[in-house]
């Protein structure tokens, strides 16, 4: 069983569980539609680190911290859903954590029930109506 985490843009309402209702939510309604640069950008610097397994040698395979490749297929236009393999979690998650917050993306930890939120999401990421920020 692999180790799965949602990454998505916001805006994230600060509600875990109104969040969670929300991306699955969103999922479900998703289209087609032209993945973001920024999750190719966290795509990228996820492979610079922790390479694809599509990109590993025969031999090295077994050393790979993702469950499928190629990684870029993961990366939809609303939502990038990644797998790593259990043994290889407490290495690859914080940074992966650390990556997709520095891109102002939110990761769904789906294991821990947490969500995990971008420094800047405290002042701007969350969906907020209009009239209420002022309040």
């Amino acid at each position: 069983m692999s180790y799965i985490v949602m990454i998505t843009q916001g805006p994230v309402v600060r509600d875990d569980r109104r969040a969670w209702e929300n991306l699955e939510e969103s999922i479900e309604k998703a289209t087609e539609g032209d993945v973001p640069i920024v999750h190719s950008q966290l795509i990228d610097r996820l492979t610079a680190k922790f390479p694809c397994i599509c990109d590993l040698d025969d031999d090295q395979f077994d050393d790979g911290v993702w469950t499928d490749g190629p990684l870029r297929n993961n990366a939809g236009h609303f939502v990038t859903v990644l797998g790593i393999v259990p043994q290889r979690v407490d290495e690859v998650l914080p940074f992966l954590i650390e990556v997709s917050n520095g891109l102002g993306l939110f990761v769904f930890d789906q294991q821990s029930a947490r969500i995990h939120r971008p420094a800047i999401a405290g002042k701007f990421a969350f969906a907020r109506a209009w009239w209420k920020f002022w309040a």
